[in-house]
This record gives structure tokens, sequence and C-alpha cells, in this order.
């Protein structure tokens, strides 16, 4: 058993509003173990519509639609169902009294246009609605390919009508309740295809699936099971996961809703290490993601500006670097040097060079000494993002002692 959702609303289109009652409605199902295949959005079109749910009604077993059932001309959903169930549009004396019982309740007369809500398909289960105007129902198709479940638009009655309505019925329908379980673990400076790359092959299994999302700077690998309960669930992911994070190593920094600044604030106060930091080239996002992460008394040094030149002379080294060879090389590892606790790591990310170069250095703990140069900077807020992730994954990698060489760091 499946599910689709059709959100109906010409304004959906048009992007005046934020579709946010697909994302309620998919949360829902994945709650009660209901896979939801599709999710298709049509605008106040009776033909398009009743095409949209035929098709639904042909690969799904349950089709749930929001929108398209108040009083006004281009309210359609309720003809357009009937037409893609075979069935007529059919006047309810009950439902027009629960409309203007609903009307009385919060002072107001009910207006004649609000009788168009009185109308479902014929045999259809009404669904009352305490939360609105708008009845909502439950319409099987006559040919015997699935059921369409129409409920409001306003976000607020759809999520009444799908809590205290809609679930329930699906739970009885599906003979109980299943556990859909979804672990996140999550990357950083890797690259999405070099993630796919090692566990393309993982990602063609049925249960549990395996996906990817890409971030600035991270990819997140989701690991989802379905099964009776939840025990069963973590039972099917847990050989899963442990394989993931065997070919990824220690490019999974964490899990679930962890930061990388978290997770390397987490790291140095464990140690007892401090940071300095000297950056030009994120623009200070390296330091302030950790000062956000409330990690910020671990920060000895904290020297940004995106003007390379002023860093230079704030650092009191040079007013001016070479924009090639070695001697950018030596700059970033003398400022790293120069920005380290007694006890910690110094760090630099500088340029860019006028070749266009980087530099990202770190020095400590211990006798650790690392540089590696970088190409091509594009000064835009995305590439700063991935700037700083890249420089928090070198810091962490060197707090695990992972991190002996610049090629140990793998783009």
């Amino acid at each position: 058993m499946h599910a689709e959702i059709v959100m109906i609303g010409t304004e959906l289109l048009l992007g005046e509003i934020v579709d946010t009652n697909a994302n309620r409605l998919a949360k829902a199902l994945r709650e009660i173990g209901l896979n939801l295949f599709y999710k298709t959005t049509v605008g106040d079109n009776e033909a398009r519509i009743t095409e949209v749910l035929n098709q639904a009604l042909d690969r799904s077993d349950v089709i749930i639609t929001s929108g398209g059932i108040g009083p006004t001309v281009d309210d359609v959903t309720r003809q357009a169902v009937a037409n893609a169930t075979g069935r007529k549009l059919v006047y309810s004396s009950e439902l027009e009294a629960q409309v203007a019982a609903r009307f009385r309740s919060i002072g107001r007369k009910m207006a004649e246009n609000n009788k168009r809500q009185a109308y479902i398909p014929e045999d259809a289960l009404p669904l009352s609605n305490p939360a609105g105007t708008a009845p909502c129902f439950l319409s099987e198709d006559r040919r015997g390919r699935g059921v369409v479940i129409s409920l409001p638009g306003v976000p607020r009655e759809l999520e009444y009508m799908l809590s205290k309505k809609v679930v329930p019925l699906l739970v009885e329908r599906m003979g109980g309740a299943k556990v859909t379980k979804i672990r996140i673990l999550r990357t950083c400076a890797v690259g999405e295809s070099n993630v796919d790359r090692a566990i393309d092959d993982l990602m063609t299994t049925t249960n549990p699936t395996v996906g990817l999302a890409a971030h600035a700077g991270q990819t997140d690998v989701r690991i989802t099971a379905r099964a009776d309960t939840e025990a069963e669930a973590d039972a099917l992911i847990a050989p899963l996961e442990a394989e993931v994070r065997q070919r990824l190593g220690v490019a999974v920094y964490g899990v679930e809703k962890e930061t990388v600044p978290e997770v390397i604030g987490r790291l140095l106060t464990k140690k007892n290490l401090q940071l300095g930091v000297i950056d030009t080239l994120s623009g200070g996002l390296l330091t302030q993601d950790l000062i956000d992460a409330g990690f910020g008394d671990l920060i000895t040094a904290n020297l940004h500006t995106i003007d390379t030149s002023a860093a230079l002379q704030k650092a009191g080294l040079m007013s001016q670097a070479d924009a090639r060879g070695e001697d950018c090389r030596t700059l970033a590892m003398d400022l790293a040097d120069y920005v380290a606790p007694t006890d910690g790591i110094g760090f630099s990310l500088i340029g860019p060079f006028n070749d266009n170069s980087t530099f990202i250095s770190l020095c400590g703990p211990g006798d650790m000494r690392l540089t590696k140069a970088g190409r091509n900077y594009q000064d835009s807020d995305y590439i700063r993002s991935w700037l700083a992730i890249q420089g928090l994954d070198w810091i962490r990698r060197a707090v695990l002692g992972q991190l002996k060489s610049p090629a140990d760091w793998k783009e």
C-alpha cells in the first residue's frame, strides 16, 4: 500500500505562497509507515485536476488532495474528484446543515455560495471538519483503483483533519501503523560525487534504502528502514550504517542534526585545546560558526578580513606576499604559527593571491605542520561557506589524529 499527494491551487504554481501542507502530509505518512511515492502540484483547473487524479489512481492506493474545496467558483476539487472516480457530484442536506452550524458557532450567517460545499461525489464518505467550514470526504474509485481523500488547503484545518480523522482512518486500513526510521550520517569536505563512488552499490537496496543530500561543503547519507517495530527498523539499519561508516571513514563527522562546529568544539574541549585562526577567505565564517555553536571561548586569536594585505600587516609579518610558489606556502605556515596557542592549534586560511591561489595551513598539536594549495578562488557566499567547512574539517581531522599529510584530506 502506498500513497500520493496532490496539492491544488494556482497560487502554489505562481509562487505566491510556500507549500507547507505537502511537508505536513509527507511527515504524517512517514510516521505511520505509509510509503509516499509521488507529489504533484496542479492549478485550479477542473480538467487538469481530473487528469492528475486519474494518473494518481492508476499508480497509487491512496491519494490525498489539499485545497480547492472552498465555496468559490475556482474551488473545483469536488467535481474533479467525482470525474476521476467515475461518480456524480451530489447534494447532501446533512453537509449543508453542518456548514450552516459551523457558521452559527462563530456568530455568522452562511452565505449562498457556501452551499457549494454541500456537494460531494456520490457515495463518498463525509469527513466533518470542526476546524473550518469546508467538509472533507473520502471517495472510492468506482473501478476499484484506490481512494481519494480531499482535505482543505488552510494549514490549520489540514493539520486538524490529518491528525484527528485521516491518520486514524489510514492506520485502520493498513491493519496497524508501521515504523519508518531514518538515520542520517553527516559528512563534510569530501563532495557528493566522491561519497557516491564509495557507496553507490549500497544505494540500490530496497529496505533499508540509502540516499544522499548535498549542502555547501557537506553531504548527508540518509538510511531509511521500514518495519513493524522500531527495534526491527534499528536492526535493519545497523549493518548498513556500519558498512557506510567503514567505507567513508573519517569523512563521517556526526549524525542527525550535529554540525561540524559543534563536533569540533566538543573535541577541542575534551582534549583541552585552544584554537588560533587567521582567515582572509571565508570572511570570518569559520570562527563565527564556532562562536554560534557556543565555543567562542576556545578561540584565542581570531584575525579575519577579506583584505589579505591588511591581515598580513595585522599579523606583523609581511605587508605583501609574492603571488606564486613556495613563498606563499611558507607564508601560510608562518601565519598559522603566529596565531598558534601554546597548547593548541594554529590555523590559517589565506588568499586569494594574484594568480587566484589560496592556501590552508595548520600547525599542532605536537609537531604537525601541514599546508595545502588551492586554485580558482571565486568570491561568492557558496565558496566562502565551502572554505569554512573545509577549514573546520582540517581542524577536526587534526584533533582526531587523522591528518598526517595534505594527502589525507581528499576532495
